[in-house]
């Protein structure tokens, strides 16, 4: 159930080592293996929106730019890879280990946020600074700080939580409709049916997976770092400002068609 066999993983393992110019055979690293300097591992089977968004959020890091997916839940071939999300039941960032299945896994973003996360949030937990800062071009500290916070809370905890089953609020009332055009539920859709031929290749299908939870997760942060941070600018010069309305300050005018309302609670 690899996307590349067991069976080819150690016949090249056997050529590498063949052809090797040391007397000792080198320490295995199935990057070796790939015209790629890194190999990323997830599990194979179904998938799901959390580990294919980790997947796209790791290629937009310049470590893992370009780095091949590997799944599998071979322990062999998972402990050979250059990072590892969804899948070992191990969450250790300084060994580049990111599962949240395993009894005692409570990781939440911070402090703030309640909901625990899945691949997706740890990945983002830890890389997502640079990935804005990669996808926008721009290295401004407190650009990069307000949109990190930002992209958690209106694009990742959702499916932090969905992929964790955890309901938006509590409630034992029968829900009067159910929502399947989330993103996680899309994701969901692109999976294998039980009765599709074998025309249908599951690890491409997880690649189009990989593919549009990433072109969600750019059309946010496009729609927050063009239409909301510079609204909030707007706002931030009007506050400083409304002493210039009225001696007292409480009344700010507005004088162009922005998203205000959270912006002046924030920076009140």
């Amino acid at each position: 159930n690899y996307y590349i066999t067991r069976s080819t993983l150690l016949r090249k393992f056997r050529l590498n080592n063949l052809f090797s110019s040391s007397s000792t055979s080198p320490k295995f690293n199935i990057s070796n293996l790939f015209n790629m300097s890194k190999v990323i591992a997830t599990h194979s089977g179904t998938f799901h929106c959390d580990e294919c968004l980790a997947c796209y959020l790791l290629h937009q890091t310049t470590e893992y730019e370009g780095a091949e997916i590997v799944r599998t839940r071979d322990p062999e071939v998972i402990k050979n890879c250059d990072i590892v999300v969804d899948v070992g039941g191990v969450y250790d960032p300084s060994k580049n280990l990111f599962d949240h299945h395993q009894r005692g896994f409570f990781e939440t973003f911070n402090d703030e946020f309640l909901t625990k996360l899945s691949s997706a949030g740890l990945v983002y937990k830890h890389f997502g600074k640079e990935i804005i800062g990669n996808l926008l071009n721009t290295q401004e500290e407190e650009t990069i700080n307000l949109l990190y916070r930002k992209m958690y809370k209106k694009c990742i905890e959702s499916i932090d939580a969905i992929d964790n089953g955890i309901d938006q609020y509590d409630t034992d009332q029968i829900p009067k409709y159910s929502i399947t055009s989330n993103l996680s539920s899309r994701v969901g859709r692109l999976n294998k049916n039980w009765n599709d031929d074998d025309s249908v290749d599951q690890y491409q299908q997880f690649l189009k997976g990989v593919e549009i939870t990433g072109i969600e997760f750019k059309e946010v942060l496009d729609t927050f770092a063009n239409s909301w941070l510079p609204a909030r600018q707007i706002c931030k010069d009007l506050f400083a400002k409304r002493f210039d309305v009225i001696e007292t300050g409480e009344i700010v005018i507005l004088d162009t068609g922005c998203h205000w309302k959270g912006h002046l609670h924030a920076i009140e």
